[in-house]
């Protein structure tokens, strides 16, 4: 089952196919979104040398520029290492490029312009000697600019007005941490404003199985204090992306309100890997006067309002894998579902059906199909076909549908 097509505009995954970035970061700047991350490439591991930074108008999320490369190693004179999770911080009128390296190195570099190009890079300093880490997170509050870093221990501390020092006596060590009894700090770590608190958002290792850590970091969770160096509380989980591809391991992002609602950004590995992995959104709910974020579930949605069946056009637009399944890119620039057998499938969520028949016609591969389900959820059957035929390779499910909200649900058996 494949389709070349980029998705209809506003859907998970919300950018084209063939454009990875993951460990998005989402700001407001003016009147457009923007959204920083590191840049993957199909069949490749975490990340590469360069940014891409995308845009959205605030009142349409719904259409995404790519402003192209904002930034890559060239540009960094003390190492040629591959570009980790980013984040940016407009000060003073400027553009300020957070980095971090695979060597463990952490930078700054300036634009006066969201979109780069990012020059004049920088060091980011403790005491005169270069920090190491991964994941920096920056932001402006009260006349204070907090950064945060760090893997298993997250670090807080304050940059100075040269912004690439940080203040020295600022820094505290262990913030989070993935120590039994802790927070499950992973990695990621995004330190944002909700209403009057100061909220971590953080990919976390989280589980009740263990003790607070081991389990594979696909959750971004988030803990709550009243001063960026805590003591946090663990308050939960904002998304988990398991189950978007077989492999999937990680996951990194944040939230943003953006005209009076609340989103979450986040990724979404393919490939059967746990790489080549897509920015994707959700609403979220949030009671920002306790600071309480309702867990969002991954959808096929993302910023449409409603799911239509007939929106529904490309496997990569599946919220969930399951039995094997996953998503890939082909050579020809195709985008299908494979390993596509056995009680394997993927579904779309939630799609707003009107009571009434439909058709729907699938593209296949293989020489045989040997059955195909469709089905509103786990337990709906909608219509079953078994020992198809290859007829153009296309076979055609017509079936009845009631008026409801559902996911939609492809099993091959």
């Amino acid at each position: 089952m494949n389709n070349r097509n980029d998705p209809t505009a506003g859907l998970n995954p919300f950018l084209p196919f063939g454009t990875y970035i993951p460990d998005g970061e989402p700001k407001l700047f003016g009147d457009r979104v923007w959204l920083y991350g590191s840049y993957d490439r199909f069949g490749g591991s975490y990340c590469s040398c360069e940014y891409h930074v995308v845009s959205a108008s605030a009142d349409d999320l719904t259409k995404w520029t790519d402003h192209g490369v904002s930034f890559s190693t060239d540009d960094v004179p003390w190492s040629d290492a591959l570009l980790y999770a980013p984040d940016t911080l407009c000060h003073n009128g400027r553009y300020y490029l957070f980095f971090c390296m695979s060597d463990g190195s952490e930078g700054v570099a300036e634009s006066d312009s969201p979109a780069g190009p990012f020059k004049n890079a920088r060091r980011i300093t403790l005491d005169g000697e270069p920090i190491e880490g991964i994941d920096p997170s920056v932001i402006e509050y009260d006349g204070h600019i907090w950064y945060t870093w760090g893997q298993f221990e997250l670090r807080v501390g304050e940059l100075s007005g040269d912004l690439c020092s940080l203040i020295p006596g600022s820094v505290r060590t262990g913030v989070l941490s993935n120590a039994a009894g802790r927070e499950g700090f992973h990695e990621g770590s995004s330190l944002r404003r909700v209403g009057d608190h100061w909220c971590m958002i953080y990919a976390s290792e989280y589980s009740d199985e263990y003790p607070n850590n081991g389990s594979r970091p696909t959750k971004l969770d988030y803990a709550v204090a009243d001063s960026p160096y805590g003591p946090y509380g663990r308050r939960g989980t904002v998304i988990d992306n398991d189950g978007c591809d077989p492999q999937s391991w990680n996951d990194h992002g944040s939230i943003i309100k953006i005209n009076g609602e609340w989103y979450v950004f986040y990724h979404a590995s393919s490939g059967n890997s746990n790489a080549s992995r897509r920015a994707r959104a959700e609403r979220l709910e949030v009671n920002e006067e306790m600071c309480d974020i309702d867990q969002a579930i991954p959808t096929t949605n993302g910023f449409c309002d409603k799911l239509l069946p007939g929106q529904i056009k490309s496997p990569v637009n599946a919220c969930r894998f399951f039995g094997g399944a996953y998503v890939t890119e082909k050579e020809d620039g195709s985008f299908p579902a494979v390993c596509v057998a056995g009680g394997s499938g993927f579904e779309f969520s939630p799609v707003m059906f009107e009571a009434g028949h439909y058709e729907l016609t699938v593209a296949y591969k293989s020489d045989t199909l040997a059955g195909l389900c469709v089905a509103l959820g786990p337990e709906y059957v909608l219509d079953r076909q078994l020992n198809v035929a290859p007829s153009g390779r296309r076979v055609t499910i017509r079936f009845t549908a009631p008026e409801c909200c559902r996911p939609l649900r492809f099993i091959v058996e």
